[in-house]
């Protein structure tokens, strides 16, 4: 499966991964941790996804969780994470711009709106929009962000024409409700 074009133009600030668990804190080498300016983050992947990083990156991702079951060339559901330094830019600005990119990308039939915001395993919120083309089929079905105020991560679920989108959508929220967002010094505490 072809993945996502969306190379949003804050690539020039790309940086690196994160990762944890739900209920208790279960840690393993498919959580992926990022140590923010302010926050620490820890993402775990959806139950019975496993984290891909090398074949993420040169997708244009800071790294991905894709089914346990399959290799990331022949995953049919991705969850692709970004992570960008935004020091200088407000939080409204990257969604303007990122919105204009994905209507540059996909044309003016693309259909964007914002559902109930997620909440994170640390109760923080995240902004989520859906994504769709009743004229086509488009692969990026839902966008998160969190707004870490020094960082920004993007949550991007993208799948192929065989899957069931609605049960892509509950592994992608899944993630979401893992993710961590830990005030630096926390994660030494736990």
């Amino acid at each position: 499966m072809r993945k996502s074009a969306l190379i949003l133009p804050l690539m020039l600030c790309l940086v690196a991964s994160v990762s944890a668990s739900e209920n208790a804190s279960v840690l393993d080498s498919n959580t992926a941790f990022y140590e923010g300016e302010t926050l620490n983050y820890v993402i775990p992947p959806p139950t019975g996804f496993k984290q891909v990083s090398h074949e993420a990156v040169n997708d244009g991702y800071s790294f991905a969780f894709v089914p346990d079951s399959v290799d990331y060339p022949n995953a049919e559901v991705i969850i692709g994470v970004n992570i960008y330094k935004i020091r200088g830019l407000s939080f409204e600005d990257v969604l303007t711009q990122d919105t204009i990119s994905l209507r540059k990308h996909y044309g003016d039939s693309l259909r964007i709106w914002e559902v109930d915001s997620v909440i994170t395993a640390t109760g923080d919120l995240t902004c989520t929009y859906y994504l769709n083309d009743k004229q086509r089929f488009i692969p990026n079905v839902m966008i998160s962000y969190f707004n870490g105020q020094t960082e920004l991560l993007i949550f991007e679920l993208i799948i192929s024409e065989h899957v069931l989108r609605v049960k892509a959508e509950d592994a992608f929220i899944n993630c979401i409700q893992r993710f961590k967002a830990l005030k630096r010094g926390e994660l030494e505490k736990r």
